[in-house]
């Protein structure tokens, strides 16, 4: 687990992978189900309610006066649609997202360059006690995709408080996505959703995946690397380079685990969410792999971030200079901090040197060869930035690479091959997002009996590996 910075969440509430979760979730669907159809809803809007609660009930008051906001914008812009409507909305969201996330960022900055004075400095001090309400960025990033939706399509169909509401807070994505689109979800809240309809098979799947991901393999890295991010000048270079391959696996491993749980949960309760992942280590090139490594994120970077400033229509030079914003503030969306900033800098310019080369033109049908050697080189230039986004400090993500060429360090991991295992199982984890959809769900009977017994096995896997559930690596961001 990644040592908490300042605004992180202190708690985070109903992990997936815990035993309360799991209690949670098969009383929700079974009352779902059995219920009248005509409550299906608001008992998915209660329940999701209950799940943010069990946080933090401020923050809860936070969340439900946040969506409340915006709907009376939505209802207003519905009305006198326009640029100052719209400005206003997202002017707003911003401004919220801002306050609690980088309030300290910006005053530690000023600190620095030495314009803060002693009210600066004091300032600093007390908004350490900032909390980050959970999954803000992401509940913020799908308010926005709303409201800019409904401004640009001008939605036929007014949206019911209720449908605005569930939308946001849909439990089984609110935390770290997928992050939604409205013609993700609405459609399907309208449909008839039937018992016997179910993608079972699939919904199982997914979450047996997710598990295996992150309880399994993702967990069980992060306790043989965390030492060497948080002392890398203590370990050899071999341990240092294990240890970023060990993070990069890691991270996909744990956030790919929470995707797949996600839409597990989703599919057993009648809805498919869209996938976040599909296979992104096997990436031939850096636009590839930003078209397979959280897709939703990226897609929406690219609709409401990089065709807003020009896109590419205007020219190469300012085509770059786009593409390399979009990712510089992708890096910043990720965290407060000088890291995350070097992070998406790196990916702006491995995508800007791409392009500029016309590298990601490049046919599927080269050799295989040089397939190998272009996947190659794109897994180990994003193991590189990868450095950047898990220490915690740019000095730190320096002294690892520099440790990695001078081998000054003493000190050599003990589960070297273990780690590697590891990592070699969190590849092949990929292969699933390979599968066609079709190949997915295979029907069967005593689907009633088998949906909370399959809940008590994977509470059992659960328990066995890891006496504490350790939370999502994304649950901070």
């Amino acid at each position: 687990m990644l040592p908490i910075r300042p605004f992180k969440t202190t708690f985070p509430g109903m992990i997936f992978n815990s035993i309360v979760f799991v209690v949670f979730f098969i009383s929700l669907h079974f009352l779902y189900w059995k219920a009248p159809k005509r409550f299906g809803n608001i008992i998915l809007l209660i329940g999701s309610v209950i799940f943010y609660g069990y946080w933090s009930i401020p923050f809860l008051f936070h969340f439900l006066g946040t969506i409340l906001i915006n709907y009376f914008l939505y209802i207003w812009a519905s009305k006198y649609p326009g640029r100052v409507s719209l400005s206003i909305t997202v002017i707003l969201n911003l401004l919220n997202l801002a306050f609690f996330k980088y309030t300290y960022f910006l005053l530690s900055s000023f600190v620095d360059l030495g314009i803060a004075g002693d009210f600066g400095k004091q300032l600093l001090i007390d908004s350490k006690s900032i909390v980050l309400p959970l999954a803000i960025s992401f509940y913020t990033f799908q308010i926005l995709a709303l409201q800019i939706d409904s401004h640009r399509e001008k939605f036929s169909e007014k949206i019911s408080l209720e449908k605005f509401s569930l939308f946001i807070l849909f439990f089984p994505q609110l935390i770290a996505g997928p992050i939604m689109r409205h013609g993700d979800f609405f459609d399907q809240l309208d449909r008839n959703r039937r018992y016997s309809n179910l993608s079972f098979n699939s919904g199982y799947i997914l979450i047996i995946l997710g598990v295996i991901k992150k309880v399994l393999i993702a967990d069980s890295i992060s306790v043989i690397i965390d030492p060497v991010f948080t002392h890398p000048g203590d370990y050899d270079s071999i341990s240092l380079l294990a240890s970023i391959y060990g993070f990069a696996i890691q991270i996909y491993c744990d956030f790919a685990g929470y995707t797949d749980m996600a839409r597990g949960m989703a599919l057993l309760l009648g809805f498919d969410i869209p996938p976040n992942f599909k296979a992104p280590y096997f990436s031939l090139s850096f636009k590839e792999f930003w078209t397979r490594w959280h897709i939703t994120l990226s897609t929406w970077l690219r609709d409401y971030l990089y065709i807003s400033l020009g896109g590419n229509r205007q020219g190469k030079i300012r085509t770059f200079v786009n593409l390399f914003l979009t990712m510089l503030l992708g890096g910043l969306w990720h965290g407060a901090n000088y890291t995350f900033i070097i992070w998406g800098f790196l990916h702006g310019s491995y995508l800007v040197i791409e392009r500029l080369l016309g590298l990601e033109k490049l046919s599927q049908d080269r050799p295989n060869f040089l397939k190998f050697l272009s996947a190659f080189i794109v897994f180990h230039a994003v193991c590189f930035a990868w450095i950047f986004f898990r220490a915690d400090s740019a000095s730190l993500s320096f002294s690892i690479i520099s440790g990695m060429f001078t081998n000054s360090g003493q000190m050599r991991l003990l589960d070297i091959g273990p780690l590697l295992l590891l990592v070699i199982s969190g590849i092949v984890t990929q292969l699933y997002e390979f599968l066609p959809k079709k190949s997915k769900s295979i029907h069967f009977r005593y689907r009633e009996i088998i949906v909370p017994v399959f809940a008590l096995i994977v509470a059992f896997l659960t328990a066995s590996v890891s006496s504490q559930a350790s939370p999502f690596i994304y649950f901070q961001f």
